[in-house]
């Protein structure tokens, strides 16, 4: 437990730190700044419908899966490039808790980033109908779908120096292109699963994300099973190759 904590501790601190997580955080107040605008001064329903027609889109098909690649990806991925990966495999550690710390870290620093935006843009919306139910639902939504992208991207960032090209790729083309055309296809969208949480948690933003729901049923629980499902499959990969690395 002590390897992984000062693992999951010291790689937070590098993620969260530096000029890339500045820009990332910029990034993260656009749906803030776009909430302010299309609430202030609106009624109530309103309000609550232009909250979830713009900033909520904007936090789960933009700004949640760029801040999981940059960050998730970098987990390993700066290991490996910069060639200090070796200091943590030669160590008497688990592959797997070396793993399991490193997505733990970047599913951290990730939606720290992300849940500072999307909070502020919660708050807008109370503000300006008293309406507070959102802030803790987009909250826990967003901390359940940024752990499946960053399983993912950790695992992508361990495997090719190219990985924020590819995982741009997933996302714009896979997720916010083939997967909307397709309904069938819903099921393996990675942000779908955070909306399937916030729809569970505020029933009556439903009607206003049935087009990005498409056939998924509503629900925190079952979002939340599913990014366990993938954090372990991805944790228990990357311990794999880990390992295999110890050998080649």
């Amino acid at each position: 437990m002590r390897a992984f904590l000062t693992i999951a501790r010291n790689t937070t601190r590098q993620l969260v730190g530096g000029k890339r997580a500045i820009a990332l955080g910029l990034l993260a107040l656009v749906p803030a700044v776009v909430a302010v605008a299309v609430t202030s001064g609106k009624s109530r329903s309103l309000a609550f419908r232009n909250f979830h027609d713009a900033p909520v889109a904007i936090v789960f098909i933009i700004v949640l899966p760029i801040v999981a690649l940059i960050l998730g990806t970098a987990s390993l991925g700066d290991e490996r490039r910069e060639q200090t990966l070796s200091f943590l495999v030669l160590r008497p550690i688990r592959r797997e808790t070396v793993a399991a710390a490193k997505v733990v870290a970047g599913w951290l620093a990730s939606w720290i980033v992300v849940a500072t935006g999307a909070a502020l843009a919660a708050v807008a919306l109370g503000v300006a109908s008293q309406g507070w139910r959102p802030l803790g639902a987009i909250l826990v939504a967003t901390a359940i779908s940024t752990l499946g992208y960053v399983a993912v991207f950790t695992l992508l960032g361990y495997l090719t120096g190219r990985a924020v090209l590819a995982g741009l790729a997933y996302v714009f083309i896979w997720e916010s292109g083939v997967t909307f055309a397709a309904d069938s296809l819903a099921n393996v969208s990675l942000f779908r699963i955070g909306l399937t949480a916030y729809a569970g948690l505020v029933p009556e933003a439903r009607a206003f994300l049935r087009d990005p729901l498409a056939a998924l049923q509503p629900g925190a629980w079952g979002a939340l099973a599913k990014v366990l499902v993938i954090g372990s499959i991805a944790v228990a990969t990357v311990g794999f190759l880990l390992r295999r690395r110890d050998v080649v």
